[in-house]
């Protein structure tokens, strides 16, 4: 799949490095850099208890963007972005999420996306189309630490009894993302850039491996058991708003 989706960018890239006329072809500034405020409301992976664990949650960040263009219709660019570990709440405030780790990876999210922008450059405005792979980086997500054997008194056996333990630890984990999605720009002057993006953030989680139900013998002892969950993909709106300049 990783490799499917490198394709398109990779391709593109080698022709335009290939045609040397296409750098002729530019008459705005070579470079952009700027700033965004970016909103991914995200679909979680499936949950160990789906019940009660909501689907969706909005993330708020900030993140800047560098892109270079080579013609007036075809730029390279790399963005990244950071996303708090805050929520909206339905009166519009924020809150903290607590640290919980049934199924679904949380915490700070940091987010890169390198790729291709394509489309048609106008006077005052531009319309672009764009495919950029990349990654999100989570902070907070469960990982299985392996079985454990620990022993246990058996009440009912009256001895003690070797019984497997999985344990898990909260650690950071990185995703495969593939960012797809349409740009709209605005030139109020030949150097000032305001730019709207709306897209698809389609993200690869792996394996994940967590603490189910507990099974107990005869109500004592108990043990923690594995739940795991198969590798995911989920798609994920993505709105994000900036300014920039070209030089």
């Amino acid at each position: 799949m990783k490799q499917s989706i490198l394709c398109g960018p990779v391709a593109v890239l080698a022709t335009l490095l290939l045609t040397g006329s296409v750098f002729a072809q530019t008459n705005v500034s070579r470079f952009e850099i700027g700033g965004q405020f970016s909103l991914l409301y995200r679909t979680k992976p499936t949950a160990q208890d789906d019940q009660f664990v909501s689907g969706h949650v909005a993330y708020p960040g900030v993140g800047a963007r560098f892109t270079y263009n080579l013609t007036n219709e075809i730029a390279l660019e790399g963005e990244g972005n950071y996303f708090p570990d805050r929520d909206f709440r339905e009166d519009g405030s924020f809150f903290t999420r607590p640290d919980d780790n049934r199924g679904v990876p949380s915490g700070h999210i940091l987010q890169g996306q390198f790729g291709v922008k394509a489309g048609k450059r106008f006077k005052k405005f531009g319309l672009f189309g764009k495919l950029r792979p990349g990654f999100l980086r989570f902070s907070k997500v469960s990982q299985f630490g392996g079985f454990q054997t620990r022993l246990f008194f058996h009440p009912s056996l009256g001895r003690l009894v070797e019984l497997p333990n999985a344990e898990f630890h909260t650690g950071k984990e990185t995703y495969f993302s593939t960012d797809v999605g349409g740009v709209v720009e605005f030139y109020p002057s030949r150097r000032i850039v305001t730019r709207f993006d709306v897209g698809d953030t389609i993200i690869r989680y792996g394996v994940y491996r967590e603490a189910a139900a507990l099974v107990c013998a005869l109500s004592f002892p108990c043990t923690t058991q594995l739940f795991e969950r198969p590798p995911e993909t989920r798609h994920n709106l993505q709105f994000s708003a900036g300014v920039g300049i070209r030089f």
